[in-house]
């Protein structure tokens, strides 16, 4: 979906931005600045909040396996027939450990989406990108970026493919809508 912003495109804007509210703080006393597309006042938090986790996946393992081979997949209990995505390595309905991993072979159905134009810092380096949230044929709702080239196409009750994606620039594997026509 177009060119990225580099590392240090981020930074100067940040800087920027940093400059302008020190501005307006020593001007009106508050740290309060214009949203340049809307004019709207926008509260500008003086805390930097920088977040690297790391998360133990390892009753998880077979999700991160199937996405490198091309399938995304999701849990079914064999106790009870609950289906979870994400997938849960247990069932929160009845308690059950015996979990099958199944892909999701779709389609599904567009429920609701938004076009995501104000990002929060960390995105900040992608074009303007498409959440949307989908009635997979399994029968759970998925949560995903839709990868579409304009987003004045995408309409509710549209069908659509979850298909593995190589997210760049940190260039690792996720997963993400289609439309089911461009396969």
């Amino acid at each position: 979906m177009g060119t990225s912003i580099s590392r240090d495109q981020i930074e100067a804007f940040i800087r920027m931005w940093l400059e302008a509210v020190e501005q307006e703080k020593e001007r009106t006393g508050l740290p309060i600045i214009r949203d340049e597309k809307t004019g709207d006042p926008l509260f500008f938090d003086q805390r930097e909040l920088r977040l690297r986790y790391l998360i133990p996946v390892k009753r998880i393992q077979p999700f991160f396996e199937g996405l490198q081979r091309g399938q995304v997949l999701y849990t079914e209990c064999r106790s009870c027939g609950s289906k979870y995505f994400p997938p849960q390595p247990d069932c929160s309905r009845c308690g059950g450990t015996d979990m099958e991993w199944k892909p999701i072979e779709g389609p599904g159905k567009l429920l609701t989406y938004t076009v995501i134009n104000v990002k929060p810092t960390s995105f900040m380096h992608y074009e303007d990108y498409v959440v949307a949230i989908a009635r997979m044929k399994e029968g759970f709702n998925v949560l995903a970026w839709l990868k579409v080239e304009d987003p004045k196409q995408v309409r509710v009750g549209m069908d659509v493919r979850l298909v593995v994606d190589r997210r760049k620039p940190e260039n690792y594997l996720t997963y993400a809508f289609v439309p089911a026509e461009s396969q």
